[in-house]
């Protein structure tokens, strides 16, 4: 009876990240209701709320669950040190493109987070947690470069700072032009040649190489006054 209810609880829970996804890829996040999710999801709001606590809850449980579905993978080989690290990195950025592009649930998470996550003062608590899960996508950026220079795969002068942000800027780049502009081209088709032109710019551009640039800090998504 235990187990059964707990499967029952997962479904709840299960329906409400979907239904937070479908709402907030519609509405924009910052005028998404609890009432509006928990009525397209199918429950009342006292089941919502025996799930999550408010609407920023709900939102990182959506950041949590689809970042991790995205990264897990990568994040193992970094914490094994996998000699196969920059090929590895190689396969999860193509496949988070080809993933953009077939799976509904990436396509309508990205579009959200680069579309429908208005930097209001209302919105602040949510614009708070898709940042710290951005610092965590920088962090395991920084260790995959770094981990990829000890195994020799890039350059020993890489300045490994401005290599992150190069490549933070060709993914993001890419990704929300093509959300602005889908039908203009395949991103599954297209990205891998961009991504790979990316990653030999790291192996063998010199200006990639300079000791002398001062990177931005993680604050640097904060529009400077």
């Amino acid at each position: 009876m235990m187990r059964k209810t707990k499967i029952e609880a997962q479904k709840t829970r299960n329906y409400l990240l979907k239904a937070a996804l479908d709402t907030f890829y519609i509405r924009g996040v910052s005028r998404s209701s609890l009432n509006e999710i928990a009525q397209t999801a199918g429950v009342t709001r006292g089941a919502l709320y025996w799930h999550f606590k408010n609407k920023e809850d709900l939102f990182e449980g959506l950041f949590q669950k689809v970042f991790v579905e995205l990264s897990s993978k990568l994040a193992y080989d970094i914490e094994t040190q996998s000699p196969d690290i920059w090929e590895s990195f190689e396969v999860a950025t193509i496949n988070l493109f080809q993933k953009l592009e077939t799976d509904e649930t990436v396509r309508k998470f990205c579009n959200i987070i680069h579309l429908k996550c208005e930097y209001t003062e209302q919105n602040h608590s949510v614009v708070k947690i898709m940042r710290s899960y951005q610092d965590m996508w920088q962090r395991q950026l920084t260790d995959v470069l770094t981990l990829s220079l000890q195994k020799k795969k890039l350059p020993e002068d890489l300045n490994i700072n401005l290599a992150v942000v190069f490549m933070m800027s060709v993914i993001s780049g890419l990704m929300n032009i093509w959300m602005n502009m889908p039908e203009q081209f395949s991103i599954g088709k297209t990205a891998p040649n961009i991504i790979r032109t990316a990653m030999k710019a790291l192996q063998h551009s010199p200006d990639l190489c300079t000791q002398s640039f001062k990177p931005l800090p993680l604050s640097m998504r904060q529009h400077k006054a």
